[in-house]
């Protein structure tokens, strides 16, 4: 049998590495069918990009045949028109990508939310302290292994906070 997963808090070191959607938040949301996620930042490329990495995990940890469901709760970006064209083109990007791997993405803006978190309808809560933001800036350079691989980027200091909640 599975070992339990990991319930409390945890802290990562400004520059450190090793550290992925995989290993940090992939078995704590595995077998979910239903998954909100509420980050106020998802507003950039690199921000929704990172969400499109988190989608990819699930994908490819779920059955096939499993639909899984997620409710993005986000702000609208406060920058002019503009910004906020371009957070809407990406968001329909993730949602039309993450369609493919039999995802369904739901996403509501809420201009008051702050903290950030994942809920699952398999009883966790993860308290995600800098949201989906953790990793540092990546060049694209395809010759770069950080740029398709979480594991070689360095991250920003965070913490995240597991919360077995009953289901």
């Amino acid at each position: 049998s599975e070992a339990p997963l990991f319930e409390g808090h945890r802290e990562f070191q400004e520059n450190q590495r090793g550290i992925s959607f995989g290993t940090l938040l992939g078995p704590y949301l595995r077998g979910a069918g239903r998954i909100t996620i509420v980050d106020p930042y998802i507003r950039q490329f690199h921000q929704a990009r990172n969400l499109m990495e988190l989608i990819e995990e699930i994908a490819s940890a779920k059955d096939a045949a499993d639909e899984v469901n997620i409710k993005l709760v986000t702000s609208e970006h406060d920058g002019g028109e503009d910004k906020v064209r371009k957070q809407l083109e990406f968001l329909l990007k993730v949602k039309e990508g993450a369609a493919v791997g039999g995802i369904n993405v739901d996403v509501s803006f809420d201009d008051t939310i702050h903290d950030r978190s994942i809920v699952t309808d398999t009883g966790w809560k993860i308290l995600l302290g800098r949201g989906l933001d953790i990793f540092q800036f990546v060049t694209g350079d395809a010759f770069d292994l950080a740029t398709r691989r979480q594991k070689y980027r360095q991250v920003k200091a965070f913490s995240v906070t597991y919360i077995r909640a009953c289901q």
